[in-house]
């Protein structure tokens, strides 16, 4: 399997995630594509969640950030420009939780993080997560993707995300913010930017050198923008 990488130029979590939708299309039997996008000051919520029980949303769109709903299922996640997105798309033949994670953890080898899978789409360093993920199916397509913590503001992560209690005591922590861990605190001089470049060669992957269709990206990003795909009856 071949891998082709594509990179968002731009901070908006709707078009970000249309664009994800809309590179399905390059997906084959020998061809898999990373894409790697941020989004800034954003939660993200899984497709069957209650927004109001996963953040203070209402305070943090307040405050000028923005939510949207994804097409995966799995918990809130808090993103913002210290954090990088990743998606791996492949054929639904092709497609193996067992490679994902693989190549997650060659990227922190490359990187000299010695990280390990903890479990739930978890990998994690020294006992703290660093990077979660999830997927969904498209059909004949599958799309798993997941975030990288580099230097996100975990202190703003901890307030506006508010899972239920039972939740964390099942992972075995009181908060968030012992549970998670930023890239940086094993090694101070990783950036965002040598993530990147430590996924490209964790998949020996190539430029993709196409763009998604135009009318597509906006077709999606009007569907993840909207009100009654976001909150549903919640509103």
């Amino acid at each position: 399997m071949k891998y082709k990488y594509y990179f968002s130029n731009g901070f908006d979590p709707y078009e970000n995630l249309a664009v994800e939708s809309s590179l399905f299309e390059f997906a084959d039997e020998n061809t898999a594509i990373l894409y790697l996008w941020q989004n800034d000051n954003t939660i993200v919520i899984g497709k069957n969640q209650d927004v109001y029980s996963e953040c203070r949303a209402d305070e943090f769109k307040a405050q000028g950030g923005r939510i949207v709903r994804r097409m995966s299922g799995g918990g809130a996640v808090y993103h913002d420009l210290g954090n990088l997105n990743f998606s791996i798309i492949t054929v639904k033949a092709s497609d193996s939780e067992q490679e994902y994670l693989d190549v997650i953890l060659r990227m922190a080898k490359n990187l000299g993080i010695k990280a390990e899978f903890g479990g739930r789409n978890d990998v994690v360093c020294s006992g703290r997560k660093l990077s979660g993920s999830a997927v969904y199916d498209g059909g004949e397509k599958v799309c798993r993707h997941g975030t990288v913590l580099v230097r996100s503001d975990i202190e703003k992560m901890t307030y506006y995300l508010t899972p239920e209690r039972e939740k964390l005591k099942r992972h075995g922590v009181e908060s968030v913010r012992s549970r998670v861990m930023n890239l940086y605190e094993a090694d101070p001089k990783i950036t965002v930017e040598a993530v990147k470049k430590s996924f490209i060669e964790s998949t020996d992957a190539e430029p993709l050198n196409a763009e998604p269709d135009a009318l597509s990206v906006k077709k999606y990003a009007e569907l993840f923008a909207s009100e009654k795909w976001i909150y549903g009856g919640q509103k």
